[in-house]
């Protein structure tokens, strides 16, 4: 077995409009790194803690709360494993900051324990984690950070998610503007309570969006990614909202909904030349406004989480 491992925890996009805590895809150009050492002392610890704040209490950092699940799990009691975490991603950024940790956190420990379980099996360990910061078990950020590319959770309960292969060459810009929205506190917003006609047209949307990506149909992507359910009541949280959306879709945009929770917005283009054009709309428009921002661009990640060599 290793004595240390390296590992690229890739962002994430989840929702992906129809998909509510159900779609999610793989970002390429962010995401944390983090560095798992075998030590003396048995169990997971904590060690050094780099960039944007991470919480130092372990119940409370959502990579050692991962981790420590998976160390549990496999039975280990001899093995000590020291978490060293680069947090590149802004926690509360809507690109899946807590999702990355966790499934960076419990494929390292996976690794350095001699792999017991495949990456499918970490799904409920990951979740671990990723419950402490949003208050909810859900997979949609972290299926695809874990599987890469496009992921679809089919059940929540079970912890089944699916990788959704497509030829689609789909490229994506996140626009990341600097407030903060908490994934707990943007749940609440979304009514409880959802009419069935409404639903009807979502869940067919959902479908329909699934089936272009196996189909690679663009005309019937970009037909389905029609959101009823969330994007009406968490847009208003978003500054620039209408701009950044009618930019995306004039400079070759195919689809633009809300990152997650949000504030993070994201716009799906067919191909980089069409992602490049509409990465300079959003940064002209954005450069002019009152807050801080940062953009993402780059192609769907085919692989998740893995090794940095």
């Amino acid at each position: 077995m290793k004595d240390s491992i390296r590992i690229w925890c890739p962002g994430s996009v989840s929702n992906i409009n129809v998909g509510f805590d159900t779609l999610g895809f793989c970002l390429s150009d962010a995401g944390d790194e983090i560095i798992a050492e075998r030590v003396s002392t048995a169990g997971v610890h904590l060690g050094a803690l780099r960039g944007f704040p991470t919480p130092s209490n372990p119940s409370e950092n959502v990579a050692y709360v991962a981790a420590n699940a998976v160390y549990n799990a496999a039975g280990e009691s001899k093995i000590g494993v020291k978490l060293n975490i680069d947090k590149r991603i802004k926690p509360g950024s809507g690109v899946g900051s807590s999702a990355a940790s966790a499934v960076g956190a419990a494929f390292a420990v996976n690794e350095l324990l001699g792999r017991p379980f495949s990456k499918q099996e970490l799904l409920p360990f990951c979740i671990d984690g990723e419950a402490i910061a949003s208050k909810t078990r859900h997979a949609d950020n972290i299926a695809p950070a874990l599987l890469g590319g496009f992921c679809l959770v089919v059940t929540q309960e079970n912890h089944l998610a699916v990788n959704l292969e497509t030829d689609l060459d789909l490229h994506y810009v996140v626009a990341h503007q600097q407030i903060e929205i908490k994934t707990s506190a943007s749940r609440t917003v979304i009514p409880k309570e959802i009419p069935l006609k409404t639903s009807i047209k979502q869940w067919s949307n959902l479908g329909g969006f699934t089936a272009a990506l196996f189909k690679n149909d663009i005309r019937l992507l970009v037909h389905c990614a029609k959101d009823f359910v969330v994007e009406v009541h968490r847009k208003s949280q978003i500054p620039h909202f209408s701009e950044l959306n009618d930019l995306a879709l004039k400079n070759g945009g195919l689809i633009f909904g809300i990152s997650g929770s949000g504030p993070s917005v994201f716009a799906l283009c067919e191909g980089k030349h069409n992602a490049d054009n509409v990465k300079s709309a959003f940064d002209q428009l954005l450069r002019n406004k009152e807050h801080d921002y940062h953009l993402y661009c780059g192609a769907v990640a085919k692989n998740g989480v893995h090794e940095l060599l």
